[in-house]
């Protein structure tokens, strides 16, 4: 009998390679059903999150027998970037929805390799069964580096048939786009690279809310180019950062409101700082929440970084989230919800 009656193994698998696979058919061998979290669910395509849910399982399913698939239950979870009790909830709900037995023999499997691995302890409820780095620790960004810099070989350590998976999308709209995001955002590394330690950028960003609706803005260059964004930018040396995220909301939206109009309405003020949130570098956000009381929507008329400027209804946000550039849509989600 399996030491296991169900284990869990969480993971982004962008994409999935060897390492993945022999950690999987390793906890095969002591569990009666794997519960396998595909994280970052319903996120824009990006630099660090390129494929698609389905596209990873799709990945996944090609590589795995069908005995192997038997076993295993393919689970999507959204990140939670700023609200890690809203994350171990959502997962701890879906588990019970496929594992309803008695749960005393459940495990999370993990390796506890860096800081990265924090989310391991916050599940003490279940056994940890404790991987070794398997593959000699392969990591997937240096696959997705090597794809989108057109140097990813057969000889790399993935599945054949994830190979010719990658082989086959490397030519869609979206893969190209982001190859060239890729190369220019090399390049800006590049422009940093003699620095004794490694830059970190500072953006000033507004939230405005006004008659239950959302300004929003759709980027009109790289990072993140055709996507919805909360407007903001650069923070400069010679401004408070209060100053920046008003400055960056007028001249990216050109919204018909004064200066001091704006900073009245400032209601909340909050610093986002996850380490992969910006592709270019570790980049800080201080986001002000403005809740405009005005008897109509301001006009608007893009400028700047942006292509467009837009009132959006807040309660279709949800709609359009695979749609926002890298995390804003988890900020304006934390921020309202504790506003």
């Amino acid at each position: 009998m399996p030491k296991f009656s169900a284990l869990i193994y969480i993971g982004r698998f962008e994409p999935p390679h060897n390492g993945h696979f022999a950690t999987i058919r390793t906890a095969l061998e002591q569990t009666e059903k794997m519960l396998l979290f595909i994280g970052s669910h319903e996120t824009c395509r990006s630099l660090r999150n390129p494929f698609t849910t389905a596209e990873r399982i799709e990945m996944m399913r090609l590589s795995l027998t069908e005995e192997e698939q038997r076993k295993i239950t393919f689970i999507p979870i959204h990140d939670s970037n700023y609200n890690h009790i809203e994350w171990v909830n959502e997962l701890k709900e879906k588990v019970l929805d496929n594992e309803p037995r008695v749960i005393e023999r459940i495990g999370i499997i993990g390796h506890k390799k860096d800081r990265t691995s924090y989310y391991l302890d916050l599940f003490p409820e279940w056994e940890l069964l404790e991987m070794p780095l398997l593959a000699n620790g392969l990591s997937s960004t240096e696959i997705r580096d090597k794809w989108f810099g057109e140097t990813l070989t057969e000889q790399d350590k993935i599945p054949l048939n994830v190979y010719r998976y990658l082989k086959n999308k490397e030519n869609d709209t979206w893969a190209k786009n982001l190859k060239e995001e890729y190369k220019l955002v090399e390049e800006y590394k590049k422009e940093w690279a003699s620095t004794p330690y490694p830059p970190v950028f500072v953006a000033g960003d507004a939230l405005v809310v006004c008659r239950e609706h959302i300004l929003l803005i759709r980027r009109g260059a790289f990072p993140g180019k055709g996507l919805y964004a909360m407007a903001g930018g650069f923070l400069d040396s010679r401004e408070p950062i209060r100053h920046c995220a008003i400055r960056e909301l007028i001249e990216e939206t050109g919204i018909e409101l004064s200066y001091r109009e704006l900073d009245n309405s400032i209601k909340g003020y909050q610093v986002f700082d996850d380490p992969h949130r910006e592709p270019r570098g570790r980049m800080i956000s201080h986001t002000f929440l403005f809740n405009l009381h005005a008897p109509e929507l301001p006009k608007l008329k893009a400028g700047d970084d942006a292509s467009e400027a837009v009132w959006y209804p807040l309660s279709d946000l949800k709609k359009i989230r695979e749609l926002f550039a890298g995390d804003h849509y988890k900020i304006i989600m934390n921020m309202l919800s504790n506003s």
